[in-house]
């Protein structure tokens, strides 16, 4: 594991439970769900948008673009992108990173 400190859990209160942090050059998106902390690559894998509106009821996170929704936990597309209804959605997937609450920093497994 290669765990990589991103900013302060004081930022992501601040940002509302939600914040794309930039790691090693990659965009994640981490949220604080119901069940903990979560992370996947926040660039929306239809039209490079950044992810950007988490749903914690149903631990989701919406492109800001066109819409298209992902699980936090697993990346899985479960709603494909508005201008694109028929988008392969099993191939759209997104990365997922674990994330963890390190003294007061949220930290990123980039491996």
């Amino acid at each position: 594991m290669a765990w990589k400190r991103t900013v302060s859990v004081k930022a992501l209160e601040n940002a509302g439970g939600q914040i794309a942090v930039n790691v090693d050059g990659n965009v994640i998106f981490i949220a604080r769900g119901k069940d903990g902390l979560h992370g996947l690559n926040a660039v929306c894998s239809h039209a490079r948008c950044i992810l950007g509106i988490f749903e914690e009821d149903t631990m989701t996170v919406r492109c800001s673009c066109h819409g298209a929704r992902f699980e936090v936990t697993t990346g899985k597309m479960i709603e494909p992108p508005s201008v694109a209804p028929n988008a392969p959605m099993e191939k759209l997937g997104l990365k997922v990173y674990n994330v963890r609450d390190n003294a007061g920093f949220l930290e990123v497994d980039v491996d």
